[in-house]
């Protein structure tokens, strides 16, 4: 992707967008998130994908809103869904999951919030979790 620099982002923009994504330092954008997110909270999602990437969304646009009307469709709740993850972006619906699971290597606020840490992706994390809770 090519990457230019604008200097009046809000003229560029004259088409609809559904996700912003930052790339930078994680210093400068964790710094940047606390920002974004005290100015427009009730407005964005905003959230880390990864130390180094910065995304924003318009609000309820997550995993867990949308695995919630999932669920709702088709007639079950959160607990009766595992979910995996390992990155930022991740937290919500491993918080919404009845039983929410980190992959070994996932960032470390994703380990705290999960109920169960598997195997890391390039150990089969997800095929442990099956054998573990689902046979």
């Amino acid at each position: 992707m090519e990457i230019r620099r604008i200097d009046n982002f809000a003229d560029y923009i004259d088409f609809p967008i559904n996700k912003l994504l930052i790339p930078g330092e994680p210093s400068v954008l964790e710094q940047a998130m606390e920002v974004l997110k005290r100015h427009f909270h009730s407005l964005l999602n905003i959230y880390r994908s990864e130390p180094f990437f910065l995304e924003i969304m318009p609000q309820k646009i997550d995993k867990a809103h949308s695995l919630q009307k999932l669920l709702n469709s088709i007639g079950l709740t959160a607990d009766s869904m595992i979910c995996c993850g390992d990155g930022y972006n991740d937290v919500s619906m491993i918080e919404y999951a009845g039983l929410g699971v980190a992959m070994e290597n996932a960032q470390s606020i994703v380990k705290q919030r999960a109920d169960f840490i598997t195997r890391s992706n390039d150990e089969d994390g997800i095929l442990h979790v099956i054998n573990e809770f689902m046979r």
